[in-house]
């Protein structure tokens, strides 16, 4: 028992050392892997965010336009109040517009205009300020087309950047369009864009100054002083395309960084967009789950151990029921045969010790005259009356009582079993001085005899059959790979899956302290059993049933619809193309009906029945009714009989 017990703490101990090993050679790949999709991903994002900024700076640029378009071919050399009406439509709804302004510029080279700020969600209308008039004069050489100023601090104090668009009327210059756009108010744009996700989002002019910032206190400032400075100034210079892995001094994070520029306006000016996507952390998530896979291994190890304790521990209470049943057959057997000594079917004789009769019964005399061709009376050798091998044979016995010993033997002799009993006789002073024996005829107790013992057999053959479908190992190892597969994918998934196969061994050990089970608790095993089939055959596995409420309290022998719903899965084809239906119902005769479609597999030439042998040896022993089963409309179908 020790030994035993031993064994099972060393299996226990080999499965959780093969899961640590496994888990953590496969914990090295996945690094490796979750490493370069982190990386990927990462970069698929960035270049995603940067199509968003792109298309909203080149959306502020295009509504620029569009109002100079409007002023030049509807209001230019109008008044003031009808180029305002222009400026002044929708300015409410774009919360990144603080301003929008137009100054006139005449011949004489004279200044005049018209501004629109909002303050407080009011419009407010004034002439241009001098810090426009300044922004246009820095640009009146150069200005060709639509073009971005350097960012700049307006009378209100906020930092704003403006779009100048020129008015120009037949090729001459005749005035300024300007929206000043709120660099904080534009910078949360981004972050209301929910495509943006998890990215952040950076805008750096070309003399190197914070447009946008996720910290807020760096708009408008140069970026010299950041730790990746020197790849902006690279991109800034080259105007090529720039990535890198650092750590993000605002997400105190490692970050994937694309530094990528964008023309602006005219296309003479560009900007640089830098998109900061936050890398996984690897190491944590492959670090659980290795010990997820080494929890599994130790579940399972547990699992199998306390498996194996109660196999073992059933194993010894069905060895000692059956010494039980063997001690208590001995004991019928010579209760059936002190019975017959009493008939008047008994040989008796004595002889003394060289082999002569002292006295015999009539009975014993009758089979010597009939059977044995001869005729005996007091003081004949008993040897005498018999020949060949059996004389040899009954010499050797009375031999063995002359020594003192007391047993009984069986023989056949013409075609009839006997059993005789040889005791030594002694006198007062214990010496032997002869041999009393009594023969009788057990032809009809060796027929009860083996009847009996084929009975039992046949019990016994059929419940270690249902003890063996039990704990079938091709289940136990398929389970365990389907498991195996659910790890890495669906952890959720595996857990499940672990409390389902737990459910289905404790009901299966469950199961054996009794034949009959109600149907019930069958069924319920059944689901949780076909939950674990179905990870592995997905929905090309069904099952339907249809069982009244009243029928759930009939019984029928333990796990014999497992055994049933295997047989189908184990020989019957099972794919996409061809799923297999499994439906169990309840006749109103009480008969439970089990069948499936009848797709056989061509790669299995011949099946040998046991299971539906064995449930017929059950029920026989139950009563008289029988399990049938046969092919019916394309369905292979059985009826199992309820108690």
């Amino acid at each position: 028992m020790k030994l035993r017990n031993k064994s099972i703490i060393f299996i226990g101990l080999v499965i959780i050392l093969s899961f640590g090993i496994v888990a953590y050679f496969i914990g090295d790949k996945m690094t490796i892997t979750a490493r370069k999709m982190s990386v990927d991903l990462a970069l698929s994002k960035a270049q995603n965010s940067f199509l968003i900024v792109q298309t909203e700076i080149e959306n502020s640029c295009r509504q620029a336009e569009l109002y100079t378009d409007a002023v030049e071919e509807f209001a230019f050399g109008r008044e003031l109040p009808v180029i305002k009406e222009i400026l002044e439509s929708d300015l409410m709804v774009s919360p990144e517009i603080s301003a929008r302004w137009f100054i006139r510029i005449d011949k004489n080279d004279t200044m005049s205009g018209v501004a629109l700020e909002k303050i407080n969600d009011s419009i407010i209308v004034k002439s241009p300020s001098a810090i426009h008039e300044k922004i246009l004069l820095n640009q009146l050489q150069n200005l060709r087309g639509t073009v971005l100023s350097q960012p700049y601090i307006n009378d209100q104090g906020k930092e704003i950047i403006s779009i100048l668009t020129p008015v120009i009327v037949n090729s001459h210059l005749n005035g300024i369009i300007g929206f000043d756009i709120d660099l904080k108010k534009f910078q949360q744009i981004f972050y209301d864009v929910k495509s943006l996700g998890r990215a952040f989002v950076s805008i750096i002019s070309k003399n190197g100054i914070c447009i946008t910032h996720p910290d807020e206190n760096l708009i408008g400032k140069q970026v010299g002083n950041h730790l990746d400075s020197s790849f902006v100034q690279l991109a800034l210079q080259t105007g090529e395309k720039q990535q890198k892995e650092v750590h993000s001094e605002f997400l105190n994070l490692p970050v994937m960084r694309v530094y990528q520029p964008i023309r602006i306006a005219n296309g003479r000016d560009y900007w640089l967009i830098t998109v900061s996507v936050p890398l996984f952390n690897v190491k944590e998530s492959v670090q659980e789950i290795r010990n997820s896979t080494i929890l599994i291994g130790l579940v399972l190890a547990l699992l199998l151990m306390v498996f194996l304790y109660f196999s073992q521990r059933r194993w010894l209470y069905e060895s000692g029921k059956r010494q039980r049943a063997e001690k208590k057959h001995r004991n019928e057997v010579n209760k059936l045969s002190s019975i017959m000594e009493s008939t008047d079917q008994i040989m008796i004789f004595s002889v003394g010790k060289t082999y002569k009769y002292t006295s015999f019964n009539s009975v014993h005399k009758n089979n010597i005259e009939n059977k044995e061709g001869g005729s005996i009376q007091v003081g004949d050798n008993l040897l005498d009356a018999y020949y060949g091998d059996f004389r040899i044979q009954m010499k050797k016995y009375l031999d063995r009582a002359l020594l003192g010993d007391h047993f009984l033997v069986e023989f056949q002799r013409h075609g009839i079993d006997y059993q005789q009993i040889f005791n030594a006789i002694s006198d007062v002073e214990g010496k032997v001085v002869g041999v009393s024996s009594f023969r009788f005829d057990i032809s009809e107790t060796l027929e009860l005899r083996r009847k009996a013992i084929e009975e039992e057999e046949e019990k016994v053959k059929a419940q270690l059959k249902n003890i063996k479908n039990q704990i079938n190992p091709h289940f136990l190892f398929n389970s365990l790979n389907s498991l195996y597969a659910l790890v890495e994918g669906e952890p959720k998934l595996a857990r499940k899956f672990i409390l389902n196969l737990s459910k289905v061994y404790r009901y299966l050990l469950d199961s054996n302290n009794s034949n009959l089970i109600s149907l019930k608790q069958e069924m319920n095993f059944i689901k949780q059993y076909l939950f674990l089939q179905k990870i592995r055959f997905g929905e090309n596995l069904l099952l339907e049933y249809d069982i009244k409420e009243e029928a759930l309290s009939k019984k029928l022998p333990s796990v014999s619809i497992q055994s049933l719903v295997e047989n189908a899965i184990k020989h019957n084809i099972i794919t996409s193309e061809k799923p297999l239906l499994i439906k169990i119902s309840v006749s109103d005769e009480y008969y439970l009906i089990v069948e499936n479609q009848y797709q056989p597999r061509t790669d299995l030439s011949h099946t040998s029945g046991t299971g539906l042998k064995t449930l017929e040896a059950l029920y026989g022993f139950l009563g008289d009714k029988q399990p049938v089963y046969g092919i019916e409309n394309g369905f292979f179908r059985v009826k199992l009989p309820l108690f």
